[in-house]
């Protein structure tokens, strides 16, 4: 009985390794696509390429300006709109389940060039994982019912606009939220899909700079 148990503590552990001929060859990846996560201190966003999101979100083409890079980022309808934000505003939005609205930025140049003050990570994944994270992001505009988006005027910065979205936002589903759910829908590794501060996500994306996963890999600006 010693002996067995002994021998199922060495498979546990990797004592029966594998010889190198048994060891599986490396991963054979598709083609891999980049898209970016912006922090903005405590919010974050998501850059993609402006013609990729156009094949899943038509009316954007007509709507946000002509850069190569669109960023993305989601949040409470009144704080995100707020020309002044009040301490009224930001419980309201933290405590009471709320509307939501896409906000769409056009950027000219890349994203890191775009926001030199900010942390940009870029993150490569593989193809369909990246169709996901765009398909993610198209679900997230609500529709009229003839399929369209609703615009509901300028942005906050540079050639920007802000749309209704799906979802509500509280203090356990906000912008970073929305962001690191996305990311998963890539394939990508994160631990933690409830994250809600800028700081979790960028956290998360952090420990990838140092290993390797695969067919997946993360650069930071």
């Amino acid at each position: 009985m010693r002996a067995t148990c002994l021998l199922i503590l060495m498979f546990l552990h990797g004592g029966c390794a594998l010889k190198p001929a048994d060891l599986p060859t490396a991963i054979e990846c598709e083609k891999t696509r980049t898209f970016y996560i912006i922090g903005h201190g405590w919010h974050t966003g998501i850059a993609v390429h402006r013609e990729d999101l156009e094949e899943y979100v038509l009316s954007l083409e007509n709507d946000s300006g002509n850069g190569d890079y669109i960023e993305i980022g989601w949040g409470d309808e009144q704080f995100y709109q707020a020309k002044k934000v009040t301490a009224g505003l930001v419980l309201q939005a933290i405590l009471w389940p709320t509307p939501t609205v896409l906000h769409v930025v056009d950027l000219t140049d890349s994203p890191q060039r775009n926001f030199p003050g900010s942390v940009v990570m870029e993150i490569s994944v593989p193809q369909t994982g990246y169709e996901k994270l765009l398909a993610y992001i198209s679900e997230s505009f609500a529709r009229t019912n003839d399929n369209n988006i609703t615009s509901l005027g300028p942005g906050l910065y540079g050639e920007s606009r802000f749309y209704r979205a799906n979802g509500v936002f509280h203090a356990f589903n906000t912008c970073n939220t929305w962001v690191i759910r996305a990311i998963e829908r890539t394939g990508y590794p994160v631990t933690n899909v409830s994250a809600v501060t800028a700081e979790d996500v960028l956290s998360q994306l952090q420990r990838g700079l140092d290993v390797t996963m695969g067919c997946y890999s993360v650069r930071r600006y």
